[in-house]
């Protein structure tokens, strides 16, 4: 769920002299009302738990689809911070995992397909990394020009820089070819159906985007699955962890099928691990009739 313009604006006021605990603390209460005000989306985030959490009940599912809304909330709060919070307080905010992989990639001098899901705080975790030092850009759907500045200026903030889908694809390639980080989220399929392919996923079946494995066939780029979440030890208040890399061996569409294949495989492992962080609001769930 991508807010207006406006609403994004307003946030990075309000945050610029509202204290973060009373901050938090508004966003949660808003989270458990728009559980308790949009239907439409209650009843796609039960129906996407009875897949990433099949063991628990349906008690425990609608806890869970609370949840949800609650932690969506009070990571927007720390997201549309950015243009005002010191970037050694951003470091500060995650204990960094397999950060080692990163490295490896940039020394290997051919570019990183960095992917992630919308699934915990995801946005700030890519400003975190450029917050380092490390030149980010981010592509993200075509959107309004107006929400897409919005966007950018507090993305901008950290020096993360925005690629368009619609017009960036000659870009993404320069990007990787330049050895740089392109971060894609790529949990959800959108606009053309040539984009995307369907991919067993969390005991269905769902439609994936296939630009993370075109990318890195075309320029061989390696791709590194990266996931932030909430850490349970409190101390500090995320956990970002990079996975291994994955190395396009050919170009043919049997190796683009394992790559996705891969990648969605590391999405299911961190969603089901944390299944009320993972803030995708529709279903896209491909039902076939039986036989």
């Amino acid at each position: 769920m991508i807010p207006s313009a406006p609403v994004i604006r307003t946030a990075i006021k309000l945050l610029r002299v509202t204290p973060v605990p009373l901050a938090r603390a508004l966003a949660a209460a808003s989270g458990m009302v728009a559980w308790l005000v949009q239907k439409d989306r209650r009843e796609t985030l039960l129906k996407n738990l009875s897949h990433t959490a099949p063991d628990r009940s349906p008690a425990e599912r609608r806890r869970l689809a609370r949840r949800t809304f609650r932690n969506l909330a009070v990571t927007a709060v720390d997201q549309f911070r950015l243009p005002s919070i010191d970037p050694k307080e951003l470091r500060n905010l995650f204990e960094i995992r397999g950060f080692e992989h990163v490295e490896a990639s940039i020394a290997r001098g051919k570019g990183t397909v960095l992917v992630t899901a919308h699934f915990g705080p995801y946005e700030l975790a890519s400003a975190c990394v450029a917050s380092m030092g490390y030149k980010m850009h981010g592509m993200v759907e075509d959107l309004d020009p107006d929400l897409l500045d919005a966007l950018a200026s507090y993305r901008a903030a950290t020096g993360m820089q925005l690629v368009n889908i619609k017009d960036g694809l000659r870009a993404a390639y320069r990007i990787l070819g330049q050895n740089g980080l392109l971060a894609l989220v790529a949990d959800r399929a959108i606009g053309d159906a040539r984009g995307a392919v369907e991919v067993p996923f969390a005991g269905g079946v769902r439609p994936m985007p296939i630009g993370p494995a075109v990318f890195a066939q075309a320029t061989g780029a390696s791709i590194i699955t990266a996931f932030a979440s909430f850490n349970p030890a409190g101390r500090p208040r995320y956990v970002m962890e990079f996975d291994p890399p994955l190395f396009p061996e050919s170009r043919d569409d049997a190796e683009r099928m394992r790559l996705i294949t891969r990648i969605v495989e590391r999405m299911e492992a961190a969603i089901r691990r944390n299944p009320d962080q993972w803030f995708v609001f529709q279903p896209n769930w491909i039902e076939r009739p039986s036989a």
